[in-house]
C-alpha cells in the first residue's frame, strides 16, 4: 500500500519533487505539504493540500504515520535543509528517499534517508548517497563515489568514479568533477566547472579547469 508523503516546502524545487514521488504512486500517495507561507500552494499541484508549518508536521505525524521529504533546494540551502529536518529529531516522522521512475540505481548502491534523485539521473555501482542529499535531473553519479549529507548536486553534472564529496557541499549546473577527487564539506563548485584537483573545505571554486575564488568560513 502507498505511503502518505508530505512535502516541506512549496518553492520550485517542492514542484519537482512532487512530481517525482507522483511518477511512483505504488509507493507514494501525496498527503500535503507544510510551509512557513500559509498563503502558500504548489502550482503545478494546486489540489495538494496545506497542512500547516513544519510544527503542525509534527503534531499530524503523532497522529497519523505520514512520511516527509524536503522541497528546498539551490545554493545556500543546506544548513537551512539541516535545520529543518533537526526540528523534528524525536518525533515520530520518517523520512522517504523519492527516486523518480526515470532515474537508474545501482542495486549496490545505497541511499540514505531523505535523499531525492530525480529524472534521467545515474547511480553507479557501489556509490553512497548521504542523508538528504539532492540528486538532480540528469546527474550520473559515478561507480564509488560518496555523496555526502545535505550535499545538492544540480541538473546536469558528472561526478567521476571514486570521488568524495563532503557534507553540505553544493556542485552547480553542469560542472564536472574528475575521478578521485575530494570536494570538501561546505565547498561550492560553480555552474559548468571542470574540477582536477581537490578542493578544500568551505572552498569555492569556478571554471574550466576550476580555479578557487576563496574560501567561506562556517
Amino acid at each position: 500500500m502507498p505511503r502518505k508523503l508530505v512535502i516541506i516546502g512549496a518553492g520550485e524545487h517542492a514542484q519537482v519533487v512532487a512530481e517525482a514521488a507522483q511518477s511512483r504512486p505504488d509507493l507514494w500517495t501525496l498527503a500535503g505539504f507544510v510551509d512557513s507561507d500559509s498563503s502558500a500552494m504548489l502550482s503545478n499541484i494546486p489540489s495538494l493540500p496545506y497542512l500547516g508549518c513544519d510544527r503542525d508536521l509534527i503534531t499530524l505525524a503523532a497522529d497519523e504515520e505520514f512520511w516527509a521529504v524536503l522541497g528546498i533546494g539551490g545554493l545556500a540551502s543546506s544548513k537551512l535543509r539541516r535545520r529543518i529536518v533537526e526540528t523534528f529529531d524525536g518525533s515520530m516522522l520518517n523520512w522517504a528517499s523519492i527516486v523518480h521512475t526515470a532515474a537508474w540505481i545501482s542495486p549496490t548502491a545505497t541511499v540514505d534517508e531523505g535523499a531525492v534523485i530525480l529524472a534521467g539521473a545515474i547511480v553507479n555501482a557501489n556509490a553512497t548517497l548521504g542523508r538528504n542529499c539532492i540528486i538532480n535531473t540528469g546527474s550520473i553519479i559515478e561507480h564509488d563515489v560518496r555523496v555526502g549529507a545535505w550535499t545538492i548536486i544540480s541538473p546536469g553534472v558528472t561526478i567521476g568514479g571514486g570521488t568524495v564529496l563532503g557534507e553540505n557541499s553544493f556542485i552547480g549546473l553542469g560542472a564536472k568533477i574528475r575521478d578521485h577527487i575530494t570536494v570538501s564539506q561546505d565547498a561550492t563548485v560553480g555552474m559548468g566547472a571542470v574540477v582536477l584537483k581537490d578542493v578544500p573545505s568551505g572552498g569555492t571554486v569556478v571554471g574550466v579547469p576550476a580555479r578557487a575564488i576563496g574560501v567561506t568560513h562556517v
